[in-house]
């Protein structure tokens, strides 16, 4: 029975190098967003949640691949776009932009 378990620690320990990557920086102004501003990646009924560094950078992992809504919570808005999650790493860089009172997400 002992057998198995070193097995299982390693599929479990690896299993997030299996994962897709979301990656980029966020801009607001043309300059950095800042940092602990929260991200979130809704995937049908998942939601992998991260915040930017102080550079505006961020990265989340994310177990499964298709599309997904990419939202930045930002001055009590949350603007969205979407993404598409490989097994690689794809990088969205962002720019926040105000359309009128609201803010929506471009792709730089």
């Amino acid at each position: 029975m002992t057998a198995w378990l070193p097995a299982l620690v390693v599929c479990l320990v690896s299993a997030p190098a299996f994962a897709g990557e979301i990656r980029g920086t966020v801009t607001v102004g043309g300059k950095s967003i800042g940092q602990g501003i929260a991200i979130e990646a809704h995937c049908g009924e998942q939601v992998h949640s991260t915040s930017t560094d102080k550079y505006g950078s961020y990265r989340v992992f994310l177990p499964e691949n298709g599309t997904c809504q990419l939202q930045v919570l930002y001055q009590n808005q949350t603007p969205s776009r979407e993404v598409i999650s490989f097994d690689d790493s794809t990088r969205y860089d962002l720019a926040l932009e105000k359309d009128g009172e609201q803010y929506v997400v471009r792709r730089k």
